[in-house]
């Protein structure tokens, strides 16, 4: 949609421009006309007349077609039957009539039919010229609009295909990834199967890890086929957000007091910094919770012992920012430029077979659903973002504040006329943190 809206101002943009240029030359074309070339033409093949007529814009094309078609048909006059000629003649005279009023003002009288057939031939072959000189620069221009809009498409046509490479190439990975994912523990889940099938096992002991693994296996198989259903939902056609306005600050809290003791047990320290006010957004309460809930779950599972780890909700310019940042190490850079794609997963989580990497592109999905804005930042600035101070790394979504315009606007109104308006210090608070 971006992109169409984008091609559509860019084409309403160039047609004005060519518009403009077309219709500076062809005043320019219409003025010499006027000043050299309808004289010239009158005086030649109408020496009696006494002024010159001065027509602008279509007035001369007009004039010129005028002429062309008084000479086409007195020429094809004769060609005509009876009844049909004399009606043809009337209307050659009348159109004569029209043509000297508005050469000379009606002092003046001539007639085509004093011209001979050469001097005829001559006036139809200039004026043919002239009209086509003047009508040139409407060409030119509607050739040259054409051949930006062609490009323009071609453009996109081509983009369109790389995406569609670009998308049969993600897809075709993923799948390869899915018969990975499901192929290791399916094997696992066979070899315990078969073995306690044929009698290998017999100690009660080894049957029972045996027995454990198999389930072990077998959830996460569950897991991951759930996951995949869900990332996969999203792109459905009935698949809708059921959004209501929600208090994203209450939100945060629920969903950090859930996992708040299982950042205790894995011996992290875990902060929260939320205000204390109501911050109403439309989203889905449900799939919102799922992306921070996951965002908290990943910080845990891919940090070590001792991390601290945050959820923090602020506002800024115009925005509201929540963030999910961590002491921990960083990410390699080729593996977080490719972080929110499907079965993304660093080699400690390929390892242990932890994580389905689907986590964070169905995150990413829902945010991108809602309208708002979801990214992984590294370089972190303290001194622009003190709420990250301490902290190496986050995960930050970003959402249009709909209550900023009308919040600052009653406050600079409360203030009153006042001058230098931009040197009163704004109230402290959440409200208006700049």
């Amino acid at each position: 949609m971006k992109k169409q809206n984008d091609l559509q101002w860019f084409l309403i943009k160039k047609f004005i421009e060519i518009l403009a240029v077309v219709g500076v030359v062809e005043y320019l074309l219409t003025f010499l006309v006027n000043r050299f070339v309808l004289p010239n033409v009158l005086l030649y093949f109408f020496p009696g007349v006494e002024e010159n007529p001065l027509l602008l814009g279509s007035g001369v094309i007009f004039f010129l077609s005028a002429v062309l078609m008084l000479l086409i048909l007195g020429a094809l006059n004769a060609m005509f039957p009876s009844p049909l000629h004399e009606m043809v003649q009337a209307a050659l005279e009348q159109m004569q009539k029209n043509f000297m009023h508005t050469v000379s003002s009606g002092k003046t009288n001539f007639s085509f039919y004093e011209l001979n057939r050469g001097q005829a031939i001559l006036l139809f072959l200039v004026a043919f010229v002239v009209v086509l000189v003047i009508l040139t620069p409407y060409v030119l221009g509607a050739v040259c609009f054409a051949k930006i809009t062609i490009k323009e498409f071609r453009q996109i046509q081509r983009e369109r295909e790389e995406e569609q490479k670009e998308f049969d190439r993600k897809k075709n990975l993923m799948l390869s990834d899915i018969a990975h994912d499901l192929r290791t523990p399916m094997t696992t889940v066979n070899g315990y199967a078969k073995a306690l099938a044929d009698g290998m096992v017999v100690e009660p002991e080894k049957q029972l890890e045996y027995l454990q693994a198999i389930q072990n296996k077998s959830a996460r198989m569950n897991d991951l086929i759930h996951l995949l259903f869900e990332y996969v939902k999203l792109d459905s056609e009935g698949f809708s957000l059921d959004r209501k306005e929600t208090d994203l600050s209450e939100l945060l809290r629920e969903n950090a007091a859930l996992i708040y003791a299982d950042f205790e047990d894995a011996g992290m320290e875990f902060e929260i910094d939320i205000p204390e006010e109501v911050v109403s957004v439309s989203v889905d309460s449900i799939q919102f919770s799922r992306v921070i809930t996951n965002l908290l779950n990943n910080a845990m599972k891919h940090n070590e012992s001792g991390t601290h780890i945050k959820i923090g909700m602020y506002r800024k310019n115009g925005y509201i920012y929540i963030l999910v940042a961590d002491s921990g190490r960083r990410i390699p850079g080729e593996l977080a430029e490719h972080l929110f794609e499907p079965f993304t997963k660093g080699d400690v989580s390929r390892k242990s077979g932890s994580g389905s990497g689907l986590g964070l592109s169905i995150a990413k999905k829902i945010i991108e659903m809602h309208g708002f804005q979801m990214d992984f930042i590294q370089q972190l600035d303290e001194k622009k973002i003190p709420q990250i101070a301490g902290y190496t790394k986050e995960f930050v979504i970003q959402i249009a504040d709909d209550s900023y315009d009308s919040s600052l606007t009653a406050w600079r109104k409360a203030q009153g006329n006042k001058k230098k308006a931009a040197h009163i210090d704004k109230p402290e608070g959440f409200l208006y943190n700049e």
